[in-house]
């Protein structure tokens, strides 16, 4: 699709918002010392029993990568050297753009959410999603990114996260993307809250296709054939092919059933 400028525009808007609750915590004296002191293997340590994973240590009140390691570079093709060096600019490389759009968004709601808890809450508050992980040679694993704070300013304000990011393209093939944060503060009662509506990104989604074009795709994906849609729409038959057409073309899609499939998965629908 093309929609790169218009998409970048976005990016722009929502990484702003995203920034702002994230860097609470630059420019405090007190956290040079904390990161100092910092030891990531005793987080790190408990994560072997569980999964083959890669990670990155985010500096959120710089927006930078201090550490990353595990097969990184065996999954992604990129070093530990390049995912340091390139920090949150690599984003752009291993998103797809609307996958960009989506984390700091759900950024932003994991941070508001965050910060109207208790401050000695917050360490057990970490949010999780699943993107297309795009790799260094353009092939794309499907992946689920656990993103913990794991060091906090003294006013209990985050300022490393840890991500973990594990392969589960095998374990879920229909590549469904998913946003939530999970709060453990209270262990009896654990939360899980979706942080992805669909409705928080129709801004994009108009830009793909138009209010008609949309109308006709709900249908298609209703399983009405193009005569019904005519009906129901009260149109003609020869304009629903041509949104059909159009459809086709902006989605890069060879076929409506393609078109519907990742719509669906790209909540669009």
């Amino acid at each position: 699709m093309k929609l790169d400028s218009f998409l970048f525009r976005k990016i722009s808007q929502s990484f702003q918002e995203f920034s702002k609750y994230s860097q609470k915590s630059v420019g405090k004296a007190e956290a040079m010392q904390r990161k100092k002191d910092f030891d990531l293997n005793n987080y790190l340590r408990v994560f072997h029993a569980f999964d083959t994973y890669f990670y990155s240590l985010a500096d959120i009140s710089t927006l930078s990568i201090v550490d990353a390691g595990g097969p990184i570079e065996q999954f992604t093709g990129y070093t530990k050297e390049e995912v340091i060096r390139r920090g949150y600019s690599l984003m752009l490389s291993i998103h797809h753009l609307k996958d960009t759009i989506r984390a700091t968004r759900g950024g932003t709601k994991y941070f508001k959410y965050l910060y109207a808890q208790a401050p000695e809450n917050r360490p057990y508050i970490k949010v999780n999603r699943t993107l297309d992980l795009i790799c260094k040679n353009g092939k794309t694993l499907f992946v689920l990114a656990q993103s913990i704070p794991v060091l906090f300013n003294e006013h209990m304000e985050p300022i490393y996260m840890l991500n973990i990011y594990s392969d589960i393209s095998d374990l879920q093939p229909s590549r469904q993307y998913s946003h939530y944060l999970i709060d453990n503060s209270d262990a009896e009662h654990p939360k899980k809250i979706s942080l992805f509506d669909k409705n928080d990104y129709s801004d994009c989604f108009q830009a793909a296709v138009s209010p008609s074009e949309m109308r006709v795709l709900e249908l298609v994906a209703q399983g009405h054939d193009s005569k019904l849609i005519a009906d129901k729409l009260f149109i003609s038959e020869h304009t629903v092919r041509t949104h059909r057409k159009n459809i086709l073309k902006k989605m890069d899609c060879n076929n409506m059933t393609e078109v519907v499939r990742k719509a669906l998965v790209e909540g669009w629908l």
